[in-house]
């Protein structure tokens, strides 16, 4: 279990002071697996159990004795397809990174994409905690809004992308990080909606 208090104190870290964090670890060593399962897997537990909890809490106050059980398989279902789709989207948006790249004079590597992915979701993971408060999980996209500001810093540092060209590598990778979760949340809300209508009965 030491490689989860290390991800989540690397994550700390990273959101404290991004350009240092960044630049002190940007030609560490890594593999895919070991970025995607010792660091993306752990901190996209944080919203999985938060969401999974809030739920459970909150929303069963509203819902009749007989129908708890059928609630609580439904936040799980939920609660698992976001957690895959949240490391899904992860390695999705690293492809979308490496791709981009040439078009901005960069050519970035699988690793550095990888890495870079990794960062942007890192306060997304990590304020996710407000899930837990199902009212307080607007807070959330703050996550989004700084993640985007570590892709701003951690391009020329990882990427060597040119100052002029950041503003519009970063506008190209928040087109398709909305792609991407229209995308997942259109899928997720389809599967979810049709296991809620299924688990309480709804449809007769």
């Amino acid at each position: 279990m030491g490689f989860v208090m290390s991800s989540i104190t690397s994550a700390i870290d990273l959101v404290r002071n991004p350009i240092a964090f960044i630049t002190a670890n940007k030609d560490t060593p890594a593999t895919t697996r070991q970025i995607m399962i010792n660091y993306v897997a752990v901190l996209a537990a944080i919203p999985f159990f938060a969401t999974l909890i809030g739920d459970l809490w909150y929303y069963s106050l509203f819902v009749p004795l007989r129908f708890v059980g059928s609630f609580a398989a439904y936040a799980f279902t939920a609660a698992v397809l976001t957690y895959i789709f949240d490391v899904a989207a992860v390695y999705v948006m690293a492809i979308v990174i490496r791709m981009l790249g040439p078009t901005f004079g960069s050519a970035p590597t699988e690793i550095q994409s990888l890495k870079l992915a990794a960062y942007i979701y890192t306060p997304v993971f990590l304020i996710a905690v407000l899930d837990l408060i199902p009212l307080a999980s607007i807070l959330t996209f703050l996550g989004v809004l700084y993640g985007l500001y570590i892709l701003y810093l951690g391009l020329p540092i990882v990427m060597g992308t040119a100052k002029d060209k950041v503003i519009g590598y970063v506008v190209g990778v928040v087109i398709a990080a909305f792609i991407i979760y229209f995308v997942i949340g259109f899928i997720i809300s389809a599967v979810t909606s049709a296991f809620f209508f299924a688990s309480f009965g709804l449809f007769y």
